[in-house]
């Protein structure tokens, strides 16, 4: 396990603080001013978790960003245990920092059951992606560009979730065929029996960089002298269990972008083609064009 995985599992590993209430560390080297948002996510996401005392999975949350979160600073979590029926659970998540609430989230638990099921084709180039290891890692692939596209903490920053780039602005291949951002994650090391951590990780995976798929028509990223990008909310539905010490590929697009908000989306495949995760973002986008 690198070190980096480590610091990341001690970030989604809160602190008790009172009654369903929860404390976590606080963000660095994000590159911005504010909390990377997946930061709020997978923090949330664990808190959300800690209340389930059957250990039935979530299957969706929905979050608002409210405010920019201060670097450094501490976050505490207040978990409402909204309802549990026979089949789901509700929890609500608000997240504060001096006294204020920066985020807030909805999550719902399911007993995992069997059913009807309709798979989906993963995406139509699948089959001849290139591998993992044939890529470089996010890491070395920023140490060849000049000028980074972001700020270099956050550009050439450790992660805790391996990415292996694929299509995006600043990849030799270029965006995808929709305009969007893809690549390979895997997070070896995590511990393959813990599915509430797995869960929380790839929330906080999930805002790695859904939203600066809208950004790709225009020619900018989030660094880019002239451009406010602020995300508003994250919606993201779990659909299977899944390993993330295993490959699974990240598929991101522009959905729509008006009245100086862009949705983005994306999906999460496993490595034998099995859509694993769905998840949504809006962001406010303000351009120096515009």
């Amino acid at each position: 396990m690198s070190s980096a995985l480590t610091q990341l599992i001690e970030l989604l590993s809160l602190e008790p603080a009172g009654e369903d209430r929860w404390r976590g560390v606080g963000s660095t080297n994000d590159g911005a001013e504010g909390t990377y948002g997946g930061h709020l996510l997978g923090q949330a996401t664990a808190a959300a978790q800690l209340t389930i005392d059957d250990g039935r999975p979530i299957h969706s949350m929905h979050a608002y960003f409210l405010r920019g979160g201060e670097p450094g600073q501490p976050f505490e979590y207040q978990v409402e245990r909204v309802r549990d029926g026979r089949s789901f659970s509700a929890r609500q998540v608000n997240c504060f920092q001096h006294g204020k609430v920066i985020l807030t989230l909805m999550a719902s638990f399911n007993v995992t059951a069997t059913g009807s099921s309709i798979e989906p084709a993963p995406p139509a180039d699948f089959a001849d992606l290139p591998r993992p290891d044939a890529l470089p890692d996010y890491r070395e692939l920023m140490q060849t560009l000049d000028p980074l596209p972001f700020a270099a903490e956050w550009a050439l920053a450790e992660r805790g979730v391996e990415l292996r780039p694929l299509n995006a602005p600043w990849c030799p291949a270029g965006p995808s065929a929709d305009g969007g951002i893809r690549h390979w994650i895997r997070a070896a090391g995590l511990p393959r029996d813990d599915d509430a951590l797995q869960r929380a990780v790839l929330a906080y995976q999930s805002d790695e960089s859904l939203s600066d798929s809208l950004l790709v028509p225009f020619g900018v990223t989030w660094g880019t002298p002239g451009t406010m990008f602020v995300s508003l909310d994250h919606a993201m539905w779990y659909h299977r269990a899944f390993d993330l010490n295993n490959w699974h590929f990240v598929e991101q697009w522009p959905g729509v972008a008006e009245e100086s908000r862009g949705l983005a989306h994306g999906r999460v495949w496993s490595s034998d083609g099995k859509l694993v995760a769905t998840f949504s973002q809006e962001a406010l986008m303000r351009l120096e064009s515009d």
